[in-house]
């Protein structure tokens, strides 16, 4: 009897020893969770500078001037501060004020009325200083964003030439107006973006008198396409 119990024990030891390992073994780890990376965000602060090329008109109305559209291209530069806030939805509102100036000017042919016959004659527009401030509304797809933007602009224009002993000078005065957008930025950076953009503005009728037409005035319209160089904040 002895024996026979000897002989169970050595038999079923190494079951015992494999149980109790089972028993006091840590179970296995679980595999990591796989990280998934953050959505960007557009919204925040931001400033940048910014240059293109402008297409502008000015308009002079008078009865003494027949052909009546002096126009001028050229470079423009300049710098911009806005803010951005970005939805859920990823949908996008923001503000924006922009400052730059506006090169070129020179003399180009007008129809003007003398002695009631038509002469040719010159006048000249000339651009500077400018700015505009903005609401932008826009969607985002993770690092790269569409918007539109529109808002008021303002523009230091003169317009000046002479024709028949008369002179027509508008001095440098300021002209303001609504201007209408769109555009594309990309975020290289979690800070540093680019962007991409086209606006047109139309400066509406401002008078003017001159002692020989006390009803002269002048309207105005742009074009510009512009790049820009951005940091977010």
């Amino acid at each position: 009897m002895k024996r026979t119990a000897a002989v169970l024990v050595a038999l079923l030891a190494p079951s015992f020893h494999a149980v109790a390992a089972d028993i006091v073994s840590p179970p296995p780890m679980a595999p990591p969770s796989p990280v998934v990376a953050a959505n960007f965000d557009w919204s925040g602060f931001y400033v940048g500078a910014l240059g293109g090329y402008h297409w502008s008109q000015a308009d002079p109305n008078s009865f003494r001037i027949v052909e009546d559209e002096l126009s001028v291209d050229n470079w423009l530069g300049g710098a911009f501060v806005g803010a951005n806030y970005q939805f859920g939805n990823n949908l996008l509102i923001g503000l924006e004020g922009e400052f730059d100036y506006l090169g070129g000017s020179g003399m180009q042919p007008l129809d003007v009325v003398i002695a009631n016959k038509i002469e040719t004659a010159e006048g000249e527009l000339e651009l500077g200083w400018g700015g505009s401030l903005r609401a932008r509304f826009g969607y985002g797809f993770e690092k790269t964003m569409l918007y539109a933007t529109g808002g008021g602009e303002v523009v230091s224009g003169r317009v000046k030439g002479s024709f028949g002993g008369k002179s027509i000078d508008t001095k440098t005065r300021e002209l303001y107006g609504w201007t209408v957008g769109a555009g594309l930025e990309h975020a290289f950076t979690d800070n540093i973006f680019a962007r991409a953009e086209y606006r047109y503005t139309y400066f509406p009728k401002v008078h003017h008198s001159f002692h020989w037409d006390k009803d002269f005035s002048m309207t105005a319209s742009q074009n510009r396409v512009q790049v820009g160089l951005g940091y977010k904040f």
